[in-house]
């Protein structure tokens, strides 16, 4: 489903995209102009993130399916400002489980995409611990895969973090500088329903030769799956997969995930449902002068013809993949 906004400030709907259907249930989500959503976890967690006058962010994990949850402050993290673009790069947020299962063991992970750093904090610690910046990575997706936290760049680098190291350092785990010849428009990392971690690389195809107008653009995806050296780690081999069979994978700017086509009624096999909050002029971005008027772009990527079904809605922006796990809000 939508995470969508509503009339309502600080409200929010669930919009269910193969039903095309918004369902009459409103959600105490706040998010407005100073105030952000990024959807973090698989099990309804979402993180708000509001922007400070004197500078930094402070992020409220907030669960709104469960209505018995306390909201969960963490503490007060540092943003980055891309000078290029004027705009405040705003972190991705990652859970490594659910809190309240765990509520002092469970990690929490901010990835600054395009600056490539990181930053980690655990439950009740009172500080975020930064990473080293990485240059040349182009950071733009983070996941927790089997207790570690792994990291990738559009050039295709895949590197993991030892959060119980100090200082916490990278370790880049392709053998080459740079795995593929070109750098991809966005790359995910998704962990398969069977346990394999994909790299999902994301470009932009310039079909008519005119790279200056967006609707001469078109997207495709290529999927890999990562196969590792069992004694150090490291990536020895990026399998290009032609097929992900009864799955289907649901990508954006925040959480990503991957479930059986079979139990969701209605989603198509072997597909990529995808979502992007900017749009792309010759490949460039453009600066976020409004965040609740830009238009998302939401299509399927059929992977084995390759052809893509588009959807363009202005009224749900900006919105958030979600998977809630319940029978009926309790």
């Amino acid at each position: 489903m939508l995470l969508v906004p509503t009339e309502c400030e600080g409200k929010r709907k669930l919009y269910s995209f193969p039903a095309g259907k918004i369902y009459d249930i409103e959600l105490p989500v706040p998010c407005n102009s100073k105030r952000y959503c990024d959807s973090s976890y698989g099990h309804g967690w979402l993180a708000t993130m509001d922007v400070l006058d004197r500078g930094g962010l402070t992020i409220t994990l907030v669960n709104p399916f469960r209505k018995a949850e306390a909201p969960i402050r963490l503490p007060r993290l540092d943003f980055k400002v891309l000078r290029k673009y004027c705009e405040v790069c705003l972190p991705k947020i990652i859970l490594s489980e659910d809190p309240t299962l765990n509520p002092d063991s469970y990690v929490v992970v901010a990835i600054y995409k395009h600056v490539s750093e990181l930053a980690f904090t655990k439950g009740g610690q009172k500080f975020w611990i930064y990473s080293k910046r990485l240059r040349g990575c182009l950071l733009t997706d983070a996941i927790f895969h089997k207790s570690q936290v792994f990291a990738v760049g559009k050039w295709g680098n895949i590197l993991s973090f030892d959060i119980n190291s100090k200082p916490i350092e990278a370790k880049i785990l392709n053998p080459q500088e740079c795995p593929f010849s070109r750098y991809a428009d966005k790359a995910y990392l998704v962990e398969s329903t069977n346990g394999d971690l994909l790299h999902v690389r994301k470009f932009l195809k310039d079909v008519d030769g005119d790279a200056y107008h967006e609707e001469f653009w078109t997207e495709r995806f290529m999927v890999y799956k990562l196969v590792f050296n069992e004694r150090d780690g490291s990536v020895v081999q990026h399998v290009e997969i032609k097929s992900i069979g009864d799955e289907v994978m649901f990508l954006g700017d925040d959480y990503c995930i991957s479930v059986l086509a079979s139990n969701f009624p209605g989603c198509q096999p072997n597909s990529i449902y995808y979502m992007d909050d900017c749009t792309k002029l010759g490949g460039a971005r453009v600066p976020d002068t409004d965040s609740d008027s830009r238009p998302s772009v939401i299509g399927i990527f059929n992977l084995e013809d390759e052809t893509i079904t588009r959807h363009y809605s202005l009224n749900i922006s900006p919105a958030l993949w979600i998977v809630p796990l319940f029978n009926g809000l309790c």
